[in-house]
């Protein structure tokens, strides 16, 4: 017979993340995005859809800073000009074709997006990105922050360090997918 669904919640919670709710000890599987974009909170079922029915993306912005994100989100957050100006228009456009003039897809960015963030999140897969989010990690992780988060959570979740329970074997299984697929792309190197 298994036990209530609150009580085995509790259970995983103990061995994985308890919610990020103040007083609620139910185990956090579900992420949801901090205020300003920085990291995530994880939440049981019932303190995500509070989470999420109050949480407002432009809190702390300006007016003007949102009427600014609105305008920009039009076209994608990238630069825009009108036809026959920009970067290339009028007297620029007889070196449009110049190899030494061309800056890369980076120069259709906005300005205000950091170039290192930029790189970090190109340089990295959606399936390395989907590996580090299953070992709880941002996407700008180092081979150190990898390799220690990997080994924490093959011993943690190892049915042989809990006392022979099974219960965590799903999250091994995961856990050691998205370990195999790091070391395969060269994440885990130093």
């Amino acid at each position: 017979m298994n036990p209530p669904k609150d009580e085995a919640s509790r259970a995983r919670a103990k061995q994985t993340r308890v919610c990020d709710e103040h007083g609620c000890d139910l185990e956090g599987a579900f992420p949801a995005p901090r205020q300003g974009g920085k990291g995530r909170h994880f939440f049981c079922e019932q303190h995500v859809s509070d989470y999420n029915r109050r949480f407002n993306f432009f809190e702390g912005m300006s007016e003007a800073e949102a009427a600014s994100f609105v305008r920009s989100e039009r076209y994608g957050h990238k630069r825009t000009w009108r036809m026959g100006g920009g970067p290339m228009g009028g007297k620029r456009s007889a070196q449009t074709h110049d190899p030494r003039r061309w800056a890369g897809r980076g120069f259709f960015d906005m300005d205000d997006t950091p170039a290192a963030e930029a790189r970090v999140e190109a340089h990295r897969s959606s399936l390395q990105l989907r590996a580090l989010r299953e070992l709880d990690l941002e996407a700008d992780a180092t081979p150190v922050e990898i390799r220690a988060r990997y080994a924490e959570y093959i011993r943690r979740f190892h049915p042989d360090s809990n006392k022979g329970d099974r219960s965590s074997e799903h999250k091994l299984d995961r856990v050691v997918r998205a370990g195999k697929l790091l070391k395969a792309s060269g994440l885990m190197r130093t």
